[in-house]
């Protein structure tokens, strides 16, 4: 897959790590701000650089241009270009392959993220199966590193389980779906604590606001397979943990807690109950977002 880095001429010989590096930086900076245009001509920039480099020496440099590609697959993800970003990816899948061979926990990580992030190319080009199997492999990694340090890799565990979840939800699997929500859920219930009423710091307040998802994405599953009491149960939990996230930042999470009232409001539409379709929609609208 790789090959042609190897053949690629060097063009900016006069160029330096450091220069890539830093363009690299910029990049990351530029796509985490929602300007992937400005961003995919840093980061190619950089790679260019690195290819250079790789061509002079593969084992040196080969963690920088896994790394590089790796945004350079993300960039594109956020471009809507999900063949590229999927290129990419696949360089620094098999670079981090090669180089987690000695069992290194750090490169089994980033190894995990792109079997990760090449499951959600697929995801996005409405390719579940292969979505799926991605997926499956990155939990099968971040479960082996969380078997030493659950602490440490749970939150990952529990992105997996989601991401999968997802993809059994685009498959209309309905029954897998929930199951593995119901995994997720478990995880972040066990994360999570009663912090959040008195003195919530960052991390708590993320294990909720996960949590909340979590609990509006099953309801949604169950209000699919026309379970409107489990769906009722689970939208009314994420509206409880958002409406104790607005106390705290009402800014963040006042979107949240509207769109859970309009989910709320269409369930009891579906169950006809039309009193209560009046009193979420109030209450979304009161939030005014």
């Amino acid at each position: 897959m790789f090959e042609f880095i190897k053949n690629k001429k060097d063009t900016e010989g006069s160029d330096s790590p450091e220069i890539a590096q830093r363009l690299q930086n910029e990049a990351e900076e530029l796509n985490d701000n929602d300007e992937p245009k400005k961003a995919l001509k840093h980061c190619l920039r950089a790679y260019d650089i690195y290819t250079a480099l790789y061509a002079e020496d593969s084992e040196k440099y080969k963690p920088f241009i896994a790394s590089c590609c790796d945004v350079l697959g993300s960039i594109y993800n956020k471009l809507d270009k999900y063949d590229e970003s999927y290129t990419y990816h696949n360089i620094a899948q098999e670079m981090y392959t090669e180089l987690s061979a000695g069992g290194n926990a750090e490169y089994r990580e980033l190894l995990a993220d792109q079997y990760s992030n090449i499951g959600d190319t697929f995801f996005f080009k409405g390719n579940y199966e292969a979505a799926e199997e991605n997926y499956k492999k990155s939990l099968e990694i971040y479960t082996e590193l969380s078997e030493s340090d659950y602490a440490k890799y749970a939150e990952d565990v529990a992105y997996c389980y989601d991401c999968l979840a997802k993809a059994y939800s685009g498959k209309e699997d309905y029954t897998s779906s929930i199951e593995t929500y119901e995994k997720v859920i478990s995880i972040y219930e066990g994360l999570a604590s009663d912090k959040i009423y008195d003195s919530p710091d960052d991390k708590e307040i993320e294990y909720h606001d996960n949590l909340a998802s979590a609990y509006s994405d099953i309801g949604y599953i169950y209000s699919c397979v026309k379970d409107f009491e489990d769906a009722e149960k689970y939208y009314l939990k994420a509206a409880e943990i958002y409406r104790v996230l607005t106390r705290i930042d009402a800014y963040e999470y006042s979107y949240e807690l509207s769109v859970q009232y309009e989910d709320l409001a269409a369930l009891y539409e579906d169950m006809g109950k039309p009193e209560l379709v009046s009193e979420y929609e109030k209450k979304a609208k009161k939030l005014g977002v």
